[in-house]
């Protein structure tokens, strides 16, 4: 399956026999896809809603939850007004970690035209203490937004029953 770009501003692309091809000022490029890519989004009750309190994106990130045996690192997807319009889970690791690089996270926020993020993963320790890692994968994907034009509102650790806002606690 091919890239069909009719999407985007006609005067970029146009069908040359059964290829796609960029136009560039006078020049023609051919275009080759190597790879598509594509983002699927669960509906959840979560969606449209406005979250404004930690209490509430941690309820969230419960309902999205696969389980609480491994980490899972989720987030959260908002327009400009701040409603949930897309989420995912972006990694799941073992019981006492899970990897996360920013492309991975922000990606999916680019592709659904979110201007801000809210990002979760659980510990299932039942322990919200953040670890060292924690903090220092929330700067960097706190750095990693802003050259996007992205927001991080939060990153909460969750449990069962309880969570962690960096936010609330002055750590982003």
């Amino acid at each position: 399956m091919g890239m069909n770009p009719r999407h985007l501003p006609r005067a970029m692309f146009f069908l040359k026999g059964s290829r796609w091809a960029l136009r560039k000022g006078a020049e023609l490029l051919d275009t080759t896809i190597v790879r598509e890519v594509s983002v699927n989004y669960r509906g959840g009750e979560n969606l449209g809603e406005t979250l404004r309190q930690p209490e509430e994106v941690a309820a969230a990130f419960r309902q999205i939850l696969p389980d609480n045996s491994r980490e899972h690192v989720m987030a959260l997807y908002l327009n400009g007004s701040h409603k949930v319009i897309a989420y995912s889970v972006v990694s799941t690791g073992t019981a006492t970690s899970a990897p996360v690089h920013p492309r991975e996270v922000y990606q999916p926020a680019i592709l659904v035209g979110a201007t801000a993020v809210l990002l979760g993963h659980n510990h299932p320790s039942g322990s919200t203490e953040p670890s060292v890692e924690d903090h220092k994968i929330t700067k960097s994907l706190k750095a990693a937004a802003e050259v996007l034009g992205l927001k991080l509102l939060d990153h909460l650790v969750i449990s069962d029953r309880d969570y962690f806002s960096f936010h609330s606690n002055g750590a982003l």
